[in-house]
């Protein structure tokens, strides 16, 4: 494989929906089943634990939890990327049962979610709200 710094970035993403519907339950399912295990609080994110600041997926975990357990409000103050990955998920549920292969994504979709997501969590880190 060769890599070609001057390669420009795709302008869209071709996702199989299959394996990322597959993907998507078992993350929601595992997500859903955490809360219920003893001593789950003490999940700790790499990051934040060696730099002592927070990576764009903090509070993912609890946010699913709280999403499916029907405090929105509460999951987006942990982390509004556990609704999105909620709602990916539907979307991909509803693509598959359309017979959909695929789906489309467009480029900068994926890098603005990112710096979207850390972008938040730095701002409720510098602002001294509880992680």
């Amino acid at each position: 494989m060769q890599l070609d710094l001057g390669a420009r970035a795709p302008r869209s993403f071709t996702v199989d929906t299959q394996p990322m519907l597959r993907a998507g339950a078992a993350i929601v399912a595992a997500l859903a089943v955490v809360p219920l295990l003893p001593g789950h609080d003490v999940v700790s994110c790499p990051l934040r634990s060696t730099t002592g600041v927070p990576c764009p997926f903090c509070g993912m975990t609890r946010g699913v939890g709280r999403v499916l357990a029907g405090d929105v409000g509460g999951a987006v103050a942990l982390n509004p990327g556990s609704v999105a990955l909620v709602l990916t998920f539907v979307v991909l549920a509803v693509a598959v049962i359309a017979r959909r292969a695929t789906i489309r994504i467009p480029g900068w979709a994926p890098m603005l979610a990112l710096a979207s997501m850390w972008a938040f969590e730095l701002a409720k880190y510098a602002t001294g709200r509880p992680l």
